[in-house]
């Protein structure tokens, strides 16, 4: 599978799988954590804000630090940074401890992923790029299956213990923390890719190129945002699943995502990705228009599931489509602008969803839906002709 593939390369991928186990242990858990702790939807909101604003401004400040420091550094600061904020977010000793702690997991996400995903394009070259990133996408989602299957069950078997409920849910948060144990060692026996030219020569058409790839993203960032944090409650309240099953939804969701995207550079190299990227995302679309008429519990979880790897899939691919229109030196740049506009986006979508999901169980997954229906034309529009 990783074969042709030189040792960096090797160490990206593994380190970014075997984080992703750890990372469900916060993120799946993150909502049943607060509510807890005793926040309600909106002070949610306002935390899951605080991140993901923060990690759009990190996004946008990525590409000089990056030029300064270089992949690696910027990855290890990155990686520091969010060990303090997840200690932070274990703690919990006050309001304003815990917004800190998402404050600093908000720089390790805006720092981390567009630097990996420049670091990781630079390693492979161009005749591979779509298979790394799609290979890197797959195995770290099965590893992400994993953490959420096993996340859904520990609470549960720690409260069994003759644990409180609080103190549970802090051990399972607290687990996430081994994501680092195996990320920062992995940073520290990589090589760097020299920056030839540590400037960005800025001009229209580059401009441009970022703007067509970010206002796509932005789009869906919003939407996005408006729903998922709110998911795992929503099987919660309309349904009235248990944490174990409603954990089961978003492991089988996560295997086969991974599974499938091992197939997905096939399918890029027959048909395109511009048109597997807009034709996955328009289905998708479609399934969460209808997903409120949906009654029982198990059709929607059927349903959720595919929704969900058909609009996530595609996202390596997207990636990888992207890198190939920048130069080495704007690539974390172009990638944290984009990222930086979905983000920002998706923060005003956390705080309106709260509203939304306060008002009706429905009215936010229309939303969504047609935020996706427009970015996904706008995308086709501005890259049909790349179709190759």
């Amino acid at each position: 599978m990783l074969s042709g593939y030189g040792r960096d390369a090797k160490v990206l991928i593994a380190a970014n799988a075997a984080g992703q186990l750890f990372l469900q242990f916060s993120v799946f858990i993150m909502p049943f954590y607060l509510k807890v702790l005793g926040y309600n939807m909106g002070a949610m909101g306002t935390f899951f804000s605080v991140q993901t604003f923060t990690g759009g401004l990190f996004f946008l400040l990525t590409g000089p630090i990056s030029l300064r420091l270089g992949y690696r550094r910027t990855l290890m600061v990155s990686a520091l940074l969010g060990l303090t904020g997840r200690l932070l977010q274990v703690a919990a000793l006050n309001d304003y401890v815990l917004a800190l702690g998402f404050f600093l997991v908000g720089v390790n996400m805006g720092l981390r992923q567009p630097n990996f995903t420049a670091l990781l394009s630079e390693e492979v070259g161009e005749e591979k790029r779509h298979h790394a990133f799609s290979i890197s996408f797959g195995l770290g989602t099965i590893f992400n299956a994993a953490g959420v299957l096993v996340a859904g069950f520990a609470p549960n078997f720690f409260v069994g213990l003759g644990l409180t409920e609080g103190i549970a849910y802090r051990l399972v948060i607290s687990l996430a923390l081994l994501q680092f144990a195996l990320v920062i060692p992995a940073l520290l026996i990589i090589r760097d890719v020299p920056v030839k030219n540590p400037r960005i020569n800025w001009n229209r058409e580059l401009v441009v190129k970022i703007l067509k790839f970010s206002l796509p993203s932005a789009l869906i960032g919003f939407g996005a945002g408006i729903t998922i944090p709110y998911m795992s409650l929503y099987f919660k309240l309309q349904f009235g699943q248990t944490l174990a099953a409603i954990s089961g939804i978003f492991f089988f969701q996560q295997l086969a995502m991974g599974l499938g995207s091992f197939g997905l550079p096939k399918l890029v190299h027959r048909i395109g990705p511009v048109k597997v990227i807009t034709s996955f995302q328009s289905i998708a679309a479609f399934l969460f228009a209808i997903f409120p008429s949906i009654e029982t519990f198990l059709l929607a979880a059927l349903l959720y599931v595919v929704r969900s790897i058909l609009m996530n899939i595609v996202w390596p691919i997207n990636d990888s489509f992207m890198m190939g229109f920048f130069s080495t030196e704007e690539k974390a740049t172009a990638a944290g602008i984009r990222r930086a506009f979905s983000t920002f986006m998706r923060g005003g979508g956390n705080y309106v969803g709260g509203l939304l999901f306060g008002m009706s169980l429905s009215y936010p997954f229309y939303a969504t839906a047609l935020l996706y229906v427009i970015a996904t034309a706008i995308f086709y529009a501005f890259f049909i002709k790349h179709n190759e």
